[in-house]
This record gives C-alpha cells, structure tokens and sequence, in this order.
C-alpha cells in the first residue's frame, strides 16, 4: 500500500470516528422544558426552612449581642459596685422573708383569736330567745313564775360570764354615741330626753369578739336637729 492510500484510510476513519461522536452529542440533547419542570416540581417548604434557618441565625446573633452586652456591663462594674448590687439583693430577700414570717403569724393569731366565733353566733339565736321568754314572764304578775324566772336568769348570768371569760362583750348601747361600725340604725326618733346622734332604744344586743363586731346591735337613733 502506498503512502498516499495510507493516509487517505487514516483520513475516512478520523472523519467516521466524527460521526460517531457528533451522533453522540445529538443523541442526548439537554430538555429546557424537563428542567423548567424539576424546577417548578421543588417542594415549596425548602423556601420556608430557609427562612427559619436564616430566622434562627439572626435570634442566636441577637442573643451572643445580648449576653456579650452584659458581659460589658459586668467587666465594666468594679468590686465595689459588685459587692453593693449583691448587698441590696441581700437586703431585699430578707426584707420580704421577713413580711412573710410576720403575715403568716398574724393569719395564725388570727385562727387562734377568733376560731370561736362561728360557735358564739350559733349561740347568739338561743340567747336572744331566752332574753325575750324572761322579759315576758318577768312582765306577768304571777307568784307561782317567780322563783322559775329567777332561776333562769341566774342561768342567764353564768352564760354572759362564759362570754365574758372568752373575750366577748355584750353591747347594750343606749343613751351612747351612735357608731355605725358597732350599731345597726333600725329607726330615728325625734325628742328632747336624749342628745342627737345618740341611741334612744336598744332592739337587740350586739356581740363583739375581741376587737372583731360578731353581730351589731340592732338600736333607735335621735334624729338631728
């Protein structure tokens, strides 16, 4: 084979080699429309996680800007200061421990002082019922009832001596001051015999407990001039 042919094959095999290679590239084309596709197909929660993640950066940022703020402050205060701010917290703590203790002794006399309280005013119906049986007997002219309501009324005497050793005052307030904390105003009456804004009659007794009004008593104030 002469030199000439043999370039002339060398040369038909390069150009089918060619060929191939640009059947290739054909063969695989790239598809704008599949990639616009992919693209719209891309799942719209990526975006929000994105934003979260760039949210959550810029709140940690925020945060080391605040914790670095305060570290500032503490290298700027000086031992002195340092020991005043813990001082005044100090002082402060035992202050209100302090109200604390002395509130809840003053609920716990409290209990102790008046936990007979709801006794004496269930009491107190009883007592009025049996002021009011010896008024009416001591009212009849009968010998024979006498002695009985002497009796009861010496009983009478020993339940306001009980009240009286368990620190509750029977209140019977006539010709006094009127005292709207103690008294209750059923009534006014126009005369001369007793002051203005005094008490003229007493309907029922008042009861107090301490220094605690159980039930006030119930009276007939002068009117004023």
């Amino acid at each position: 084979m002469s030199l000439k042919e043999n370039k002339e094959d060398k040369q038909e095999k390069a150009e089918t080699t060619d060929d191939r290679v640009e059947i290739k590239t054909q063969d695989t084309p790239v598809d704008e429309t599949e990639a616009e596709k992919s693209a719209e197909e891309t799942p719209e929660g990526a975006s929000d996680t994105s934003e979260q993640v760039e949210e959550a950066d810029s709140d940690n940022t925020k945060a080391e800007e605040i914790s670095e703020k305060e570290a500032d402050v503490e290298q700027v205060l000086t031992p002195e200061q340092k020991y005043m701010e813990m001082n005044d917290k100090y002082v402060r703590l035992v202050a209100e421990f302090e109200n604390f203790k002395r509130r809840n002794t003053q609920e716990m006399q409290n209990r102790f002082k008046f936990a007979n309280q709801a006794l004496v005013s269930d009491l107190l119906a009883g007592m009025d019922s049996l002021e009011r049986a010896i008024e009416q007997a001591q009212e009849e002219e009968n010998e024979s009832l006498k002695e009985f309501v002497a009796g009861i009324e010496m009983a009478k005497q020993l339940f306001y001596e009980a009240l009286g050793k368990n620190n509750i005052e029977r209140i019977v307030p006539k010709g006094e001051l009127f005292d709207p904390n103690k008294h209750e105003a059923m009534g006014v009456i126009d005369t001369d015999e007793i002051e203005p804004d005094h008490i003229a009659a007493v309907f029922q007794a008042g009861y107090i407990l301490h220094d605690r009004v159980i039930r006030p008593a119930m009276v007939q104030v002068v009117k004023k001039k």
